[in-house]
């Protein structure tokens, strides 16, 4: 149709509000007859295709996922990227537990947030090429779990002009790097990385916490032969298990997949 111009919001079910589902926003030239055919079209489409649109990207426990990234490297499909889907501190541990005690090689997990550790590392003098053997991460609260323990070798530290250590990488395990920062950092791509001194030739899974922003570098590009989305166990902000959260404002027992409920349609507005 000429003249209709169609929006398409997604939802943000971590907001607790009454309306934070999937919607359509439709604009016509004066056409409010219009706007309502397009936009419940676009609805009733939309619920046609619930059930493929929920299966088109799984969510896996990290153990599983971890072994499926070895299953992976197994099968010749890498570079693999394990994207932490619900860690909103940058400082859970989970990801990297995984990757410890299933003896994954060829990792960079990008990055853990930890001053505390980068502090350390400004008190003691740390320079590249020191050994380094601390718990790391795991402090902000429950959804970060619990501090790990990683032994290995400083491979670069990043200072500020006043000598604070404000960035580290550590080698460890079977060809791993962990990079260390004092805030939430989202790798969006691989460049991202390479500008932090990193060789991303010499790694075949790429560990980072993101949500969505890292598909145009990792995914759209072709960068990736496999990508699998990892959340812990928990009912933390940033979950998919929505229903496990404590909601004031919105009943998520009314929204797909909790309820076969159709939606609420269109709305009318002329403003």
């Amino acid at each position: 149709e000429p003249d209709v111009f169609v929006n398409f919001f997604y939802g943000f079910p971590w907001a607790d509000v009454p309306d934070s589902g999937m919607c359509f926003q439709v604009i016509t030239n004066d056409n409010a007859e219009l706007a309502k055919t397009v936009a419940d079209d676009l609805a009733d489409t939309a619920w046609r295709l619930r059930e493929k649109m929920f299966a088109v990207t799984p969510i896996q426990p990290v153990a599983e996922a971890v072994k499926a990234a070895a299953t992976a490297l197994a099968e010749n499909r890498q570079p693999v990227v394990l994207a932490d889907y619900s860690d909103r501190s940058g400082n859970a541990t989970w990801l990297l537990r995984e990757v410890i005690e299933q003896d994954l090689g060829g990792v960079v997990v990008a990055t853990l947030r930890d001053d505390r550790t980068l502090t350390a590392l400004t008190e003691a003098g740390a320079k590249a090429g020191d050994a380094f053997d601390r718990e790391v991460g795991g402090y902000i609260d429950e959804s970060a779990g619990e501090p790990v323990r990683v032994e290995g070798v400083l491979a670069r530290v990043n200072t500020d002009d006043d000598g604070r250590v404000r960035s580290a990488q550590v080698r460890f395990g079977r060809g791993n790097l962990l990079m260390l920062s004092p805030q939430l950092v989202q790798i969006i791509d691989p460049e991202s990385l390479r500008a932090e001194g990193v060789e991303i030739e010499r790694y075949q899974v790429f560990a980072i916490k993101s949500r969505v922003h890292f598909r145009r570098g990792f995914d759209d590009n072709g960068f990736a032969e496999t990508i699998l989305l990892v959340e812990p166990p928990g009912p933390f902000m940033g979950t998919v298990h929505l229903d496990a959260l404590e909601y004031e404002n919105l009943r998520v027992g009314d929204y797909y997949p909790f309820s076969e409920k159709e939606g609420k349609g269109s709305k009318d507005s002329t403003d």
